[in-house]
């Protein structure tokens, strides 16, 4: 699929960045375990970061798409949060839509073992005036090198199809 691509085209794997971080007591909830909001941030800060790096432009923050806590995260984890660019879409060209996946793994590397604990999906796009400034600004298509990262791009697409209309 990668050579069928044009010029204006991306691999989703070449929009990838991460971080890493030891979870410490300070970010504990009432139930001793990392709160909610923190790994929200920690998450939204890479997406937001992913967003800039793949557009070229500040990105304007639209929304939160959808949020998973698949399992709970503890004082002392290894935590490394993983984002890519899934897909962009063109619909509007005066306000190109990037949507960024953001993966929190909790690893364990005396076990070489990774669990996923959160997803995140975030929308963002490139204000008018900033695009403006950058003379003949375009968003780059961001296309599957393998089976598996089309398959999330759909299962993603059709998660935003089902819900109501932005």
């Amino acid at each position: 699929m990668p050579a069928l691509a044009d010029r204006d085209s991306i691999l989703l794997r070449d929009t990838r960045l991460e971080n890493s971080l030891i979870c410490q007591p300070q970010q504990r909830n009432i139930h001793g375990r990392i709160f909610g909001g923190f790994l929200m941030h920690r998450a939204f800060e890479l997406a937001f970061s992913t967003a800039y790096a793949f557009a070229g432009l500040v990105p304007c923050f639209l929304e939160v798409d959808h949020v998973d806590f698949l399992r709970p995260v503890d004082v002392g984890d290894f935590l490394r949060f993983k984002s890519c660019v899934l897909y962009t879409e063109m619909e509007h060209p005066d306000q190109p839509l990037i949507n960024v996946e953001v993966v929190a793994h909790v690893t364990r590397p005396e076990l070489r073992s990774s669990e996923v604990s959160n997803t995140f999906y975030f929308t963002f796009s490139v204000r008018p005036e900033a695009k403006a400034m950058k003379d003949g600004f375009r968003i780059r298509n961001v296309v599957p090198a393998t089976e598996e990262e089309a398959r999330c791009i759909l299962e993603r697409m059709d998660a935003e199809n089902l819900q109501p209309s932005r």
